[in-house]
């Protein structure tokens, strides 16, 4: 690695010696297998005191809430392996992704675990001493006064691209338990993009496949983009924004909004735009995903007309296509004027955030727009509601799928959080774990009706319901 840290020689010196101490050992030595360039390779664990290993400055796992405190990334920038820039990671480590200055509850849950059964995997380290793999675990283990950690070693020639690749492979096993958050990942997804990966690689160590890669992709350019129309000049002459770590907890409502968007984006590109507009400051004011489904492309139009600013023309704009003299017709004037209110409230929301320095006249009248927004959108979305649009939407199946896996995601969490304080037992979930088996065999029942070709997930809950396709029970 580039920036070796100070104590890389005395680590280097450490790390060989316990390895010839291990090799030389009576018994089964203990290994743990990686993916090393295209094959599997099993790596020496040794064990290696908690307080010389380096926390990685590179980790995806925190890259989103470095942001959060200029100067201390800053600090992490000009010495990444020095005491300041140490000390931050530590902090961000342990930190909840949506709120990186209070504690991680899955953090303080895997510190129990710990404590209580002891460390079952291993890290994974550089002949230096920084840990690739295990950096959140090393945090829990300093905080427990626990002095010895065990780590697999690397080779010598570990290249960075080596580094980027054990540590996306290993975070993507399903037995790694705390997960990249949902930002994380997003910006892991979008570094291979930048290195030329291929499509195809990059869907293969994701797990993922090509559409979804597209919408994680546009979900991600759409927070760059509302992030960059959020910024504001600070009393302090500093350019403010909104930040990445802003939208952690907005990941269901952008991803039904891109579904929503592409397929109106088909047959009625205007009316798309118009939709986007709306539902983005609905999601910038944190209504729920429920509310946002009330929100079609007149919306503002039909319930909500003090949010829809004054049209300076009602001509719709043209815009130049790159690399040619020709134009072709831009947004209307309607969808222009959204874009405005939309980008007043994101403005005003990066304006009101304890962190950023405005003006007190600047803060008030920024808390007022967002007063008023909030009021004239409930409204907006009561009548809507009262109006039982709801009911009209053509993707209500897969919305309340996808309430069904917020839902599902939330006992993942309890269930975790109960092992690690031992009030967890199997036979408590008997009872609902047969209703959701029952409701899934009649789900796979109804969606195997008809000639249609099962997409990959049909086929999946086909085959845990054991269903035949064509089913007509």
């Amino acid at each position: 690695m580039s920036n070796l840290p100070g104590r890389a020689q005395d680590n280097k010196a450490i790390i060989e010696e316990r390895l010839a101490a291990s090799r030389s050992a009576e018994g089964v030595q203990e290994t743990v297998s990686i993916e090393w360039r295209g094959r599997s390779m099993h790596l020496p664990v040794i064990s290696m005191p908690v307080e010389i290993l380096y926390y990685n400055p590179a980790t995806h796992r925190i890259r989103a809430q470095r942001s959060i405190d200029r100067a201390k990334d800053q600090d992490l920038d000009n010495d990444p392996y020095g005491d300041l820039g140490q000390t931050y990671l530590h902090q961000l480590l342990k930190g909840d992704p949506t709120n990186p200055e209070s504690v991680d509850p899955a953090f303080d849950a895997l510190k129990e675990d710990l404590k209580v059964h002891g460390q079952s995997d291993p890290g994974i380290i550089t002949r230096s001493g920084v840990l690739i793999n295990g950096n959140t675990r090393r945090a829990a283990l300093s905080e427990l006064k626990q002095e010895h950690m065990r780590v697999g070693v690397l080779p010598p020639d570990a290249s960075l691209d080596d580094l980027r690749s054990i540590e996306l492979a290993l975070q993507l096993r399903k037995d790694y338990k705390r997960d990249y958050s949902f930002m994380n990942f997003l910006l892991a997804i979008e570094e291979r993009i930048l290195q030329g990966r291929p499509t195809s690689e990059i869907t293969a160590d994701f797990r993922i496949k090509a559409a979804t890669l597209e919408r994680h992709l546009w979900i991600l350019s759409l927070i760059r983009e509302a992030i960059d129309r959020s910024r504001i000049v600070g009393s302090d002459g500093q350019q403010v924004s909104l930040r990445l770590v802003d939208f952690e907890e907005q990941q269901g409502k952008l991803e039904e909004l891109y579904r929503t968007y592409s397929a109106l984006k088909i047959k009625a590109p205007d009316e798309a735009e118009a939709l986007r507009e709306q539902r983005l400051l609905a999601i910038a004011l944190n209504k729920s995903k429920t509310d946002l489904r009330l929100i079609e492309s007149d919306f503002v139009g039909k319930y909500a007309k003090p949010l829809m600013p004054k049209q300076t023309s009602n001509e719709a704009t043209t815009v130049r296509i790159p690399g040619t003299h020709l134009s072709a017709p831009g947004p209307s004037a309607v969808v222009e004027a959204l874009k405005a209110s939309t980008t007043a409230v994101l403005q005003a929301k990066a304006a009101t955030q304890p962190h950023v320095d405005v003006s007190s006249s600047e803060r008030v009248a920024a808390q007022q727009l967002l007063a008023n927004t909030h009021s004239a959108l409930d409204d907006g979305l009561d009548l809507a509601g009262r109006q039982g649009r709801v009911l009209k939407r053509k993707l209500a199946a897969a919305d309340r799928l996808s309430d069904a896996n917020d839902a599902l995601e939330l006992a993942l969490e309890a269930v975790s959080s109960a092992r690690a304080t031992g009030n967890f037992s199997v036979s408590d979930l008997e009872d609902e774990i047969g209703a959701i088996r029952e409701n899934l065999h009649k789900l796979a029942q109804i969606v195997s009706r008809g000639p249609s070709e099962p997409t990959d997930g049909v086929r999946w809950l086909q085959a845990i319901a054991r269903v035949e396709i064509g089913a007509e029970n």
